[in-house]
């Protein structure tokens, strides 16, 4: 099974960007095959059981880098900058619930799209200008990723009217 996760603090603007794409998937596509949308939250190590029941796994993150808000940064799991994912608002961040699977022998194939931030310490449930913008970017390297692993969607005829 693939699993789509957005991990983030739905409370401190783009911090949440993970949580919001994951809503727009929900609310935007009609997938077909064998998926999961999980919203990540800040669910730490309580996203094992989620992880435990993948093999494909793409996680989107906000990650506060020193690049232009916006700048999209594609990874798998053996080319992470474990220094890069380590700069975030989780109280556990993702990579030791990674690592925590792989210690029980679960090591599923993940992609991870983190997204520079613009605003990760303000207090709103809206992500900036700059991430809206790349939102249908991110939209399209997620989708093309899928492909191959013989998910189809289409798109859901009522999200005009959201």
């Amino acid at each position: 099974m693939t699993g789509i996760i957005g991990i983030g603090n739905l409370i401190l603007k783009d911090e949440g960007l993970g949580v919001h794409f994951i809503d727009l998937l929900r609310k935007k596509y009609i997938f077909e095959g064998d998926i999961r949308l999980i919203d990540g939250s800040t669910l730490g190590y309580g996203l094992l059981d989620d992880i435990f029941g993948l093999d494909d796994i793409i996680v989107v993150d906000a990650v506060k880098t020193d690049e232009e808000p916006g700048s999209i940064f594609k990874f798998n799991a053996e080319n992470l900058p474990v220094n890069l994912m380590k700069k975030t608002a989780h109280d556990v961040e993702f990579i030791d619930v990674i690592t925590m699977c792989g210690l029980q022998g679960h090591n599923p194939k993940i992609t991870f799209f983190a997204i520079s931030p613009e605003d990760c310490a303000g207090v709103g449930t809206d992500i900036s200008e700059p991430l809206k913008k790349v939102m249908p970017l991110l939209e399209n390297l997620v989708l093309e990723e899928i492909k191959p692993l013989g998910i189809n969607w289409l798109i859901n005829p009522e999200y005009a009217e959201l």
